[in-house]
């Protein structure tokens, strides 16, 4: 009995921090939604069934790929790691959200054409968009490192070819460059939010920039940009109705030439307009002008 009791209090112990992560998890992910610049958040139960389906499901996920790379190595697992999740995200995404919309579905290359796909970035929903793509392209991603601690998720990610990045390091672009040039030379696509942090569109306030890295690396590698935008409703998050659904409109992919300004800004004018044409539309939220109502 002491034996037993010895045993089943550090498993207790274990246990319970495991809990706290996963808590503390999912509260910080939530929590953070709030400060992207929604005008509102009304779907508040809607919102953290996805965080807690997000990193529930990568939990269950992350044993079933682990398994597959202990049989089949790590670059047979990428493939299975990503169809595990798409499989998950491309049905879960709609039917909590609301459909996916394409508009310029035929721009998309092929599945197996190793390219660079950029979009703006604007809520924890956009990395779902990528799985409901009609080419069922296997794209990787490139996040900011400390995503990897997040539970489930972050083995996930990396074991489905993700290549993590400290932002601000000595050193990061060089290993972004080297591990990319790994993923595209190996048939993967490279996703990337240029913008770095979510943002929502608002009036009278000025978009978040891009980033040169994903243009480095589409012009070190020579493999074309797919830009697309993701449209999302004023009222996507306000809204106590029916989810609206996001429109996704892909571009025609852009050759990557050998000037990277050049080659970002292009790609950035491109996936912005439909933002700044909506955006005027919408009432301007910033202090002075309320004060001016």
């Amino acid at each position: 009995m002491e034996v037993v009791e010895l045993i089943a209090t550090p498993l207790w112990s274990l246990g319970f921090l495991i809990f706290l992560w996963y808590l503390v998890t999912i509260v910080a992910a939530y929590m953070q939604e709030f400060k992207v610049g929604w005008e509102r958040v009304q779907r508040k139960p809607r919102l953290a069934v996805f965080f807690v389906a997000m990193f529930g499901v990568a939990t269950i996920h992350q044993f079933l790929a682990l398994a597959h790379v202990l049989v089949f190595g790590k670059k047979a697992t990428r493939g299975f790691a990503h169809y595990l999740m798409g499989s998950f995200y491309s049905w879960f995404g709609p039917f909590l959200w609301g459909p996916f919309v394409f508009e310029g579905a035929e721009n998309l290359p092929k599945a197996d054409e190793p390219c660079i796909y950029l979009a703006n970035h604007q809520s924890s929903v956009d990395f779902c968009s990528i799985y409901t793509f009609p080419n069922k392209a296997h794209v990787v991603a490139i996040a900011k490192s400390s995503m990897k601690y997040l539970p489930g998720f972050g083995l996930m990610t990396g074991l489905a070819g993700g290549i993590y990045i400290s932002r601000g390091k000595k050193g990061t672009m060089a290993m972004m460059l080297e591990l990319g040039k790994e993923r595209i030379a190996d048939g993967l696509s490279i996703g990337i939010f240029p913008q770095g942090t979510r943002s929502v569109p608002a009036k009278g306030v000025p978009l978040k920039p891009f980033k040169k890295g994903g243009f480095i690396l589409a012009v070190e590698c020579q493999v074309p940009v797919v830009p697309f935008t993701l449209c999302y409703p004023d009222d996507f998050m306000s809204s106590s109705g029916p989810p609206p659904g996001v429109k996704i409109i892909v571009h025609p992919k852009v050759e990557p030439g050998d000037n990277v300004e050049a080659l970002m800004e292009k790609v950035e004018k491109t996936v912005t307009a439909p933002l700044i044409k909506a955006k005027e539309s919408l009432p301007d939220r910033r202090p002075d002008a309320k004060k001016q109502d």
